[in-house]
């Protein structure tokens, strides 16, 4: 009688033990299912819009296609996964044309950008996405592909594109930490200078936009349903800068989106 408890003891903390490892796996499970449906709509929508891009860049319409797609990205992959996001200071999106500055956690992005992206817009990608499946629809779309590194050969290479965009009143998508950072905390990488001299130099105003911290829900192993935040902050003028003002206004920016960062971070976790 007397190891009857030691015995229930046992066997109720080997069921809990059978129950994590069950849970655990069943939890890798969904994430798996999960990704993978993501990552197939993520290829499907950029190998299908592919022709959609090229019929709206024929007719003239080739800064519509950013939006189009990620708009109907957003919705359909936002319903099946159960995505949403709430986003703040809307209001600071009617400023354009302007370069407009995104935190990047992961891949995850791509579908947040539906949310935000305005009608005439193109976005700063890194070239080796060029020869993806969604390369076409990037070009077609108007995207500038810009080679990974800093100094004179990144700014060439966006060099002539700001006023072209600004004469057009295209906004340009910019990834200032220029990968994707996957961090755990609220935190950002260092700014790439690329998308600020862009700015300086064509004169558009830059309108940062941060996205909460969101490894809670999106890392490896784990993809849960939530809701993000999201806050565009008011938009910063370059009127008057020069080259010289580039590394004192990358710091500004920084400094202003890892401080809105932190605040819609903490507040979501609250």
């Amino acid at each position: 009688m007397s190891s009857r408890p030691g015995v229930l003891v046992f066997s109720f903390s080997l069921f809990l033990l059978l129950l994590r490892v069950a849970m655990a796996r069943l939890t890798y499970a969904r994430y798996c299912v999960r990704i993978g449906v993501y990552f197939a709509a993520m290829a499907l929508w950029g190998i299908a819009g592919a022709p959609v891009a090229f019929v709206l860049a024929a007719t003239g319409r080739r800064f519509a296609v950013g939006r189009i797609i990620t708009r109907s990205f957003y919705y359909v992959v936002g319903a099946a996964l159960g995505l949403h996001v709430e986003l703040e200071g809307a209001e600071h999106l009617t400023t354009q044309p302007a370069v407009l500055m995104l935190n990047h956690q992961s891949a995850l992005d791509v579908w947040l950008l539906g949310s935000f992206l305005p009608h005439r817009s193109s976005t700063m990608v890194k070239k080796s996405l060029e020869w993806t499946p969604i390369g076409p629809t990037l070009y077609f779309s108007g995207a500038l592909f810009v080679r990974r590194g800093t100094g004179a050969r990144a700014v060439a290479s966006v060099r002539s594109t700001g006023a072209t965009l600004r004469d057009s009143g295209v906004s340009l998508m910019v990834f200032p930490e220029g990968t994707r950072s996957g961090a755990r905390t609220p935190s950002l990488l260092p700014f790439k200078k690329g998308g600020f001299h862009m700015a300086v130099q064509s004169g558009l105003p830059i309108v940062p936009i941060v996205c909460e911290n969101y490894s809670h829900m999106f890392r490896p192993g784990c993809f849960e349903p939530a809701t993000l935040k999201v806050r565009v902050l008011p938009p910063i003028s370059t009127t008057g800068l020069g080259a010289e003002d580039v590394t004192a206004l990358t710091a500004q920016v920084q400094e202003q989106m890892l401080q809105a960062v932190l605040d819609i971070s903490r507040r979501t976790a609250a």
